[in-house]
């Protein structure tokens, strides 16, 4: 299931910072006020964390004010999305300038059913920029190469990466994890999220098409390399590969194989949604409350 190993990955992420980001309120519930701040303003804080506070009991004193506590998730928060909008705003930049190098000259096709931008090449390559930029891109050389049941494969796997927003989904992630890819957990993620995009494509054209006609296609297509040498830098071009797909088309792993490990990863990330939801919920609502105000 591709596509939710997708979600997995992206969400699991998403939970992952997000339940870092508790870790401050937390310690914020278990001081006794934010003693820098007036008077006037720390007796409001002391009553916020107090209203958004779901234990028992009252907060005791320490020798490191709340809102010291609070700082490191409100900058940890402003960081992740300046990231994000970071993030989007250079892919969209790096697909602009792959356009740019790609289809001076191209055409646009009708081929079988799909909006093409056909490039005059001499070497075979398929591939999928943004849909603003340019969508599924074919060379000429592709469209004599493919017979027409594996030109269906690759126009499949291309429209499935349009359809599933692969490259937001991409750019996202790596907004998310650009402050963090020091955390190993945060650098496997993103190390992780390529393929699992390729095969959920792969997937969509696999039950389009037929898994013979799409290795065929990846084995005419070749190893990717092909123009993406000459391509900026980053994830904004999505390219149908070869061989190292060819052997999962093939030889999938079927049965209860990874079922262990997926039990205990969806047990993991419910408990971090759990765990999460009740430090950031109580928080949320006493704000939204003017904090039993």
């Amino acid at each position: 299931m591709p596509r939710l190993a997708v979600l997995v990955i992206a969400g699991g992420l998403g939970l992952w910072l997000v339940a870092l980001l508790a870790i401050g309120p937390v310690l914020a519930w278990a001081a006794a006020g934010p003693a820098l701040l007036p008077e006037g303003a720390a007796d409001v804080c002391r009553r916020c964390l107090s209203a958004a506070n779901p234990f028992p009991g009252q907060a005791a004193s320490g020798p490191v004010p709340a809102v010291l506590l609070l700082a490191p998730t409100a900058a940890l928060t402003l960081v992740v999305g300046a990231g994000l909008l970071r993030s989007l705003l250079r892919a969209d930049a790096q697909a602009r300038s792959a356009a740019g190098v790609l289809l001076p000259g191209a055409q646009h096709r009708w081929v079988q059913g799909h909006d093409v931008t056909v490039v005059e090449a001499e070497r075979p390559f398929a591939l999928t920029l943004p849909a603003r930029r340019g969508g599924i891109v074919l060379s000429t050389a592709a469209l004599h190469a493919l017979a027409d049941d594996e030109l269906a494969a690759v126009l499949a796997h291309e429209d499935a990466h349009l359809r599933q927003r692969h490259h937001l989904v991409s750019a996202l992630v790596d907004g998310l994890a650009a402050p963090l890819l020091w955390v190993p957990v945060v650098r496997a993620a993103v190390d992780a999220l390529p393929h699992y995009l390729e095969i959920a494509a792969d997937d969509r054209a696999r039950r389009s098409v037929g898994t013979p006609a799409l290795v065929g296609a990846l084995l005419k297509l070749g190893e990717r390399g092909h123009p993406a040498t000459a391509l900026p830098s980053g994830r904004v071009v999505l390219q149908a590969a070869g061989p190292e797909r060819i052997r999962h088309l093939v030889r999938p792993v079927g049965g209860w194989a990874g079922a262990l490990p997926a039990g205990a990863l969806a047990g993991y990330l419910v408990g971090m949604a759990a765990l999460s939801a009740a430090v950031h919920l109580p928080y949320a609502a006493a704000a939204l409350s003017g904090c039993g105000l």
